[in-house]
């Protein structure tokens, strides 16, 4: 299926080419070797989305577009003034159209906000477009090896936990009710008021049995447990933050969940965990994050199931010194933490989860290239059996153990980072729960001010009682 029709298909094709033109007729050479790289990638990624059904495609003009924004007033301190103002006329247009171009490509599902041709909304589609090309540069490529490798991985553990039964009763796998642990607490100083520091030992393990178990137990700095406490009044209610894919560092945690107003504005008692290897857990040599989404299915397998563990701990712990109303909220990654808490913990007062994929495997695809699924492929990498390893650490393969009306979500009409047939999925498998759609992206998401309104309603009513 080609996209000749569409203006935002040709309009970077042809701000792409306009620039290089003009910078190859500036005095000089350097007005062309600094315009050529934006260029190109607009020309590239217009062409791919004229001719092809490509959502990588609308990621190449996002990052050209960007490079022209950045680089408009030295191509016109080195080509003149009429180069440096194309450059950003036609950085301008093509992010937005870029943007524009992604929303035409995606599926329109019923109870989902349909797009409206906004520049400011496809300008925050082609936000979320720019970073996941960024990412996509910086990924080191994998090896042949390093994916039969993990072919064999999921093939051991699929038959592992096929024997064992986990795959037709997932919750069993969670069945291990670990003990609270004793803290280590360490008053805070912070902008904006004071807080606590708490340590503690996670004692995860992965079974002895499952493949993978020696690599994902030498991150030794993923042993221990590290958060922070915010305290309104001890008979106050709980809220269990979650934080996002490359968070984990406290002040901005606090700030991602605005946790000061929540704390001081409804009266709560706030716990932010780090999730295993992220921020201080992060293993020495490895970018904060990265190895919960490692090459085999084994290490999100092992970092989602040691983030429960983690958690569940932390709520032992918690209801030990008297809490009695605890609700949970994760942003992103967290969400789909918080999604599986709710569905592995009884007693949770409620759960919010923002912009949360549920499908690890269909993302993993949604964010490959072309070239790394043919690779797969050839590897014998089977998203069907990887699907099925994940299923003891998905929340759609589990019954929410929150009550109906105490479950709330936070969508992205055009998130790119969660395509919204995973939110979808939650949304339909938590029976249609009260649901906020934010008309955007996924990042701009984190800033509307929408969201933090019905987060503070939903706590009021169901963790509050007010």
């Amino acid at each position: 299926m080609h996209h000749l029709t569409y203006p935002s298909a040709w309009l970077p094709l042809v701000g792409g080419t306009l620039l290089l033109v003009l910078c190859a007729r500036a005095t000089g050479s350097a007005a062309l070797a600094l315009g050529v790289l934006p260029a190109v990638l607009l020309i590239a990624g217009g062409l791919r989305s004229a001719l092809f059904t490509d959502l990588r495609a609308p990621q190449l003009v996002a990052i050209g577009a960007a490079l022209c924004l950045l680089l408009a007033l030295p191509l016109g301190w080195l080509g003149g003034a009429r180069l440096g103002w194309t450059a950003l006329g036609v950085g301008a247009l093509a992010f937005v159209a870029g943007g524009w171009l992604q929303i035409r490509l995606r599926p329109l599902l019923d109870n989902v906000p349909t797009p409206d041709p906004e520049p400011l909304y496809s300008a925050q589609v082609a936000l979320d477009d720019l970073m996941l090309g960024g990412m996509a540069v910086l990924t080191p490529r994998s090896t042949p090896a390093a994916l039969r490798e993990a072919v064999a991985e999921s093939r051991d553990a699929h038959a592992l936990l096929a024997e064992l039964g986990y795959l037709d009763d997932p919750h069993a796998f969670h069945a291990v009710q670990p003990a609270p642990p004793a803290p280590a607490l360490t008053p805070l100083a912070l902008r904006g008021g004071e807080g606590e520091q708490f340590r503690f030992d996670s004692g995860f393990e992965p079974d002895a049995r499952l493949p993978g178990r020696e690599r994902w137990l030498a991150y030794t700095e993923n042993n221990t447990v590290p958060g922070l406490l915010l305290r309104h009044a001890p008979d106050a209610p709980w809220l269990v933050c979650v934080h996002g894919f490359g968070m984990g560092d406290a002040q901005r945690d606090i700030h991602a969940f605005r946790a000061r107003q929540l704390q001081r504005e409804l009266g709560l008692n706030i716990a932010l965990l780090t999730l295993p290897v992220h921020g201080a857990r992060t293993p020495r040599g490895a970018g904060n994050g990265a190895r919960f989404f490692g090459l085999s299915v084994m290490d999100f397998l092992f970092a989602e199931s040691q983030a429960i563990w983690d958690l569940r701990r932390l709520l032992a712990w918690l209801r030990s010194e008297g809490a009695s109303r605890i609700g949970v909220y994760g942003i992103s990654l967290g969400g789909y933490t918080s999604a599986l808490l709710a569905a592995v913990e009884d007693g949770l007062s409620c759960v919010i989860a923002a912009i949360p994929p549920t499908d690890m495997i269909a993302h993993r695809e949604h964010l490959a290239g072309s070239a790394e699924r043919r690779m797969a492929a050839v590897a014998g990498v089977d998203p069907t059996r990887d699907t099925q390893v994940h299923r003891v650490v998905s929340p759609l393969a589990m019954p929410s153990r929150v009550p109906h009306d105490a479950r709330y979500l936070i969508a992205a009409s055009c998130d790119q980072f969660v395509p919204v047939e995973q939110v979808h999925a939650l949304w339909r498998h938590w029976e249609q729960p009260s649901t906020h759609w934010i008309k955007g992206g996924h990042v701009s998401s984190l800033v509307h001010a929408s969201g933090p309104r019905f987060v503070a309603a939903a706590l009021r009513r169901s963790l509050r009682g007010d």
